[in-house]
């Protein structure tokens, strides 16, 4: 017998329910059918008695820091003495399932969209976009530099010149002095005053400049739009179209209006108009401007994943080469399948890849970028690490995967977890079908300490589109992994860094890319189209 996801659900629950010593004579019965019918439940708890030792370093680690919320009184649970005919394999098994789905250890407060929740002491923190390119800057206050990234809630006053910002989400607005923009998240921004123009490609659609007249939502376009001291702003289409929403003076909203190419409308409380001059502005809208910018070198390693044939994966720089490990010859042959591109490594949830990569633990700005082909059959026990390495000197790792666990988020969804850092994306990747997927970790600093206050702010990006940003530092302690694992500088392929359990990932994966630096959105869109780093003539060419 088989399980399916809502079999191991259901498996879960009845676990935690005789574990918390609340198990009905009802779902005694079933989990007793459960256990005693299906081999792969049996193969599972096998597989998974190998971290119940782990279990009780664990609870000590999260014993050692303050808790997160007022503690509860504990309960000594005293299973029902017809379990023990299962022996301790049913038993153990029972509160390392609920371990191994994350089920006591992830559960945190989260979103209506199921979201994680970030400490709101990080919010302001977060970085939704950066200065991309200026020229002739003069700015009210601290001047802003190329390069720099730029956070929530942070007003841009810029008093003369022209300011580029490039938002997570990949979308560019040039600002042009006076002006005011606030900067609301990777997808939002408010227009205080001045000029801006916004290039919104189409991973960006759904991208949103507002001010107290108007809100404006792109749908795939360039638009500019130009807001006066009185609060009248002026919305221009120069490419494809968008959608505004007139606010009067007490903030109600009328009826939402499209505007296309060519055409503009004038947006105040007294109501709309048209737009004076409307074709003398839109043609000075169009006038490109040269950005100075900064220049950073970025440095690459990529595995094609073509071999048909070996147990090495060639990698772009020497001595980072992938050593393939398979149960038997033949199962080494089948790691060899068709990808995205040409080859891939095709992983059947018991092979794995290896390849050294001297200071990956280190905590820098990174990049992963691949193609991943995960089975639309693909069962929770297969959602182990797509990509893992460790992080650091204290027993943390990153894990690249889908989540198992629809408690926290989408099930099926990208989720990375960086030490005490984790985020969930909203598209669900069990289709059968190539996707793209682009981590960008980027440190923070906090303090005088340095990174031992900070930690790392994560972005996913799906097909070239951001997902869910979340930056999170808590107070619990991220659980240790082996050792001798944390003795090498590895990237593991397939399988996590701790690989207690045996289980490892099922699926393809083609083209990675690991870069030492948090790319742009634009560079993560070139690598998805054109398989190859963006060079800077590239990226002004886009």
């Amino acid at each position: 017998m088989n399980l399916s996801d809502p079999e191991l659900l259901e498996l879960n629950a009845l676990c935690n329910a005789l574990v918390d010593g609340i198990i009905t004579d009802a779902e005694k019965a079933r989990l007793e059918e459960m256990l005693r019918t299906s081999e792969e439940a049996r193969r599972f708890y096998v597989r998974a008695l190998a971290l119940s030792s782990s279990l009780m370093q664990y609870a000590g680690e999260m014993q050692a820091d303050a808790p997160d919320i007022p503690a509860v009184s504990s309960r000594v649970v005293r299973p029902a003495a017809w379990i023990w005919t299962f022996g301790s394999l049913a038993a153990a098994a029972a509160i390392v399932l609920a371990f191994w789905l994350g089920w006591t250890s992830d559960r945190q407060p989260k979103k209506a969209d199921g979201a994680e929740i970030a400490d709101a002491s990080a919010e302001n923190d977060e970085s939704v976009a950066r200065l991309s390119g200026a020229k002739d800057c003069h700015w009210s206050g601290t001047a802003l530099q190329p390069g720099e990234e730029l956070h929530r809630g942070q007003r841009i006053n810029l008093d003369a010149g022209f300011a580029e910002i490039t938002f997570d989400c990949g979308a560019q607005v040039t600002l042009e002095g006076p002006a005011s923009l606030d900067l609301d998240s990777a997808w939002e921004a408010v227009l205080q005053r001045g000029t801006l123009k916004a290039n919104v490609p189409t991973e960006a659609v759904g991208f949103r400049v507002s001010n107290p007249s108007v809100n404006v939502v792109d749908l795939g376009t360039e638009f500019s739009m130009v807001a006066d001291e009185g609060g009248a702003t002026e919305v221009f289409v120069l490419k494809g179209a968008v959608e505004t929403t007139a606010r009067d003076a007490s903030g109600n909203e009328e009826r939402p209006v499209v505007l296309r190419e060519k055409q503009a409308r004038r947006f105040a409380h007294a109501g709309g108009s048209e737009v004076r001059d409307r074709e003398a502005k839109l043609e000075r809208f169009m006038r490109k401007v040269a950005f100075e910018r900064m220049s950073r070198p970025v440095n690459y390693v990529h595995w094609s994943f073509d071999e048909s044939t070996g147990d090495v994966a060639a990698a772009s720089a020497a001595g980072f080469e992938a050593k393939l490990e398979a149960p038997s010859a033949s199962d080494l042959m089948e790691a060899h399948g068709n990808g995205r591109v040409h080859g891939a490594l095709q992983l059947d949830g018991r092979s794995f890849a290896r390849a050294a990569f001297p200071g990956i633990r280190q905590r820098t700005a990174r990049t992963v970028a691949f193609w991943a082909n995960v089975p639309a059959d693909a069962s929770l026990p297969d959602a182990e690490a797509m990509l893992a390495w460790p992080l650091g000197n204290a027993g943390r790792s990153v894990q690249i995967g889908w989540n198992r666990n629809p408690n926290l988020g989408v099930l099926g969804a990208l989720r990375t977890d960086a030490g005490r850092n984790s985020i969930i994306g909203s598209i669900a990747l069990r289709d059968g079908r190539w996707h793209h997927l682009a981590i960008v970790l980027s440190p923070k600093v906090k303090g005088e300490k340095g990174e031992r206050e900070g930690g790392l702010q994560l972005r996913q990006y799906v097909d070239g589109r951001l997902e869910t940003t979340s930056y999170k530092h808590t107070n619990r302690r991220a659980k240790g992994a082996e050792a001798s694992s944390l003795a090498e500088d590895v990237l593991w392929i397939g399988r996590p860094v701790d690989d207690a359990s045996g289980a490892r990932f099922r699926g393809s994966l083609d083209e990675l890319f690991i870069a030492d630096a948090a790319l742009t959105p634009q560079e993560i869109r070139h690598l998805m189209r054109e398989n190859k780093p963006a060079t800077q003539e590239m990226l002004a060419a886009q």
